[in-house]
């Protein structure tokens, strides 16, 4: 244990992160659909995080590369949190696509920030323990995350608020504890 205490922070940082993507997910199918969204518009919209997903996972190394992981996590976190909260000032269809295809282009950027920053700092004794805690924490903050959906409800501007300072607060504990960030590679001649 006393090899991942040092990850605390990253763990902890990638629980908030992963509530957050979790409740955005879920919730915004039920507002579009309250917002009399057809269910291809709300497919459509779904779509757009998937699309925006797998353009992030395309370019998320290149940017790595060249400002690191923190300077990747707290931009991509603050794009996100923008996004989220841009959805309430805006409903319309199209406009939710668009900030759902940023949204997924900055969701895989960060899992694959943390991701890889979780792989550059364990040995391959304690690898799979570690990513054990890291889907532990992914799963159960996914779902506690849910809870909030009875509990606050799909009206107004609370959910959106909430994921948006999910989403910020993120950045929280690795800014604070972490002094852990894999070290940038150097570029090759070829890169």
């Amino acid at each position: 244990m006393s090899q991942i205490r040092p990850l605390i922070p990253l763990l902890i940082t990638a629980g908030i992160l992963i509530g957050g993507n979790g409740l955005q997910g879920t919730f915004i199918s039920l507002r579009a659909l309250q917002e009399g969204f057809s269910t291809s518009l709300i497919g459509l919209v779904g779509t757009g995080y998937n699309i925006g997903f797998a353009i992030g996972c395309i370019y998320v190394t290149r940017i790595l590369r060249s400002i690191g992981h923190i300077r990747t996590f707290s931009a991509m976190a603050a794009i996100a949190s923008a996004a989220a909260i841009a959805m309430v000032l805006f409903i319309d269809p199209w406009f939710w696509f668009l900030m759902r295809l940023i949204a997924g282009v900055c969701f895989a950027s960060l899992f694959a920030t943390v991701e890889s920053w979780l792989n550059a700092r364990v040995t391959n004794a304690n690898r799979a323990r570690t990513l054990s805690i890291y889907r532990l924490v992914d799963l159960g903050s996914v779902t506690a995350a849910q809870y909030l959906i009875p509990t606050v409800g799909i009206d107004g501007f609370q959910l959106f608020a909430i994921v948006a300072m999910a989403l910020s607060l993120s950045l929280v504990p690795i800014s604070l504890a972490d002094r852990s960030s894999p070290a940038r590679r150097k570029r090759s001649a070829s890169t």
